[in-house]
């Protein structure tokens, strides 16, 4: 079983890294082939990778609240600890990228106002509200898998939870072999995590192994989880996936500290930000360069977007985040105070 405490309480920068190169992935796969595809001539490379770096993303936020849950003491600890990291900045980040829209609009992604403002629940799909941003299906994605862990934590199921991924996994195999030719609605699928749950698991298995070494039974149950990858997300997926179970499985022994360099762990510390608004005014600044070579464009959507990324992130995400634990801390009690985890 994975540890109910977790002895690596520091910060792990290869965590940001990792972060930050899956942030750029996403961009660059949305600046090229879906801008392309949406605003271009079509011709860029098909393979989905951006979608594929979002794996990662799951992966990181398995690592990160496992590690989080371990030492919170209360489930208040723990909606704080996610509300101050995850809400303010986004927020802000719908309305900078509906203002933008607004002012230069996009034919299809253009969304009225009053979308924009039920936007800021973090769920519009479940609301039948078009999104300001395609990047915020996978913000829902990560709160259910948020609402699982709390029931986990409430319910004394974390000290279980490798005894449970081997009944979720089956699960997830059954329903994408026997239900493969039924709907299944997506608001169900995203409840139950059913394309994503062996990734966050994945990521949970990696901080008992970082933590408490690699027992035969996480080596067994994270080989399965890559197995279920290429059985739920396909072929494609799998073999991206492989590198990705690769780094996570190095970082969870100790022997990833070789990308820890300056520059990769400041575009992860930015990678929040960046990943909520790179694609909508990456598209705006790209169409307003339409006369330009295309190397210009893509050269000044990234600079205008990694630019605002690090505005919102030093000037909303880190100065929210802080004020937020501030004043919970200060109303509760100096043995639950609040626990402080990196960003999924």
């Amino acid at each position: 079983m994975i540890p109910a405490a977790s002895a690596d309480q520091s910060r792990i920068a290869e965590l940001d890294v990792l972060r930050g190169f899956a942030a750029v992935l996403v961009m660059i796969f949305h600046h090229t082939v879906i801008y392309q595809n949406m605003y271009g001539d079509g011709r860029a490379p098909g393979l989905p990778f951006g979608v594929f770096a979002v794996h990662l993303f799951f992966m990181i936020s398995g690592f990160v609240i496992f590690m989080t849950l371990a030492r919170t003491r209360t489930a208040l600890d723990f909606v704080v600890s996610r509300f101050s990291r995850l809400f303010p900045v986004f927020w802000v980040a719908v309305l900078v990228t509906q203002t933008v829209v607004s002012l230069a609009p996009l034919p299809i992604l253009a969304v009225s106002w009053h979308d924009a403002l039920w936007n800021l629940t973090m769920v519009p799909e479940a609301l039948h509200v078009p999104m300001v941003d395609n990047v915020y299906w996978s913000l829902i994605i990560e709160l259910a898998f948020y609402g699982w862990m709390l029931a986990c934590f409430l319910s004394g199921g974390l000290r279980y939870i490798e005894l449970l991924a081997g009944p979720w996994l089956a699960v997830q195999v059954a329903v994408a072999g026997i239900l493969s030719g039924y709907r299944i609605p997506q608001a169900l699928s995203a409840l139950l995590l059913l394309k994503y749950a062996h990734l966050f698991l994945a990521g949970i298995l990696c901080h008992g192994i970082r933590v408490d070494g690699p027992t035969p039974l996480r080596q067994r149950l994270l080989a399965a989880c890559c197995v279920t990858h290429f059985i739920v997300q396909g072929v494609a997926a799998g073999m991206f996936g492989l590198v990705w179970f690769a780094l996570f499985y190095t970082l969870a022994r100790r022997r990833l500290d070789w990308i820890v360099v300056r520059p990769f762990v400041f575009i992860g510390t930015i990678s929040y930000s960046l990943y909520l608004v790179h694609q909508n005014i990456g598209y705006v600044v790209m169409r307003g360069l339409a006369a330009w070579p295309r190397p210009v464009q893509l050269l000044a959507a990234a600079v205008s977007v990694l630019f605002i990324a690090t505005l919102l992130t030093y000037f909303v995400e880190q100065p929210a985040l802080r004020l937020i634990r501030r004043l919970y801390k200060k109303r509760r009690p100096p043995q639950a105070a609040l626990a402080a985890a990196e960003t999924p």
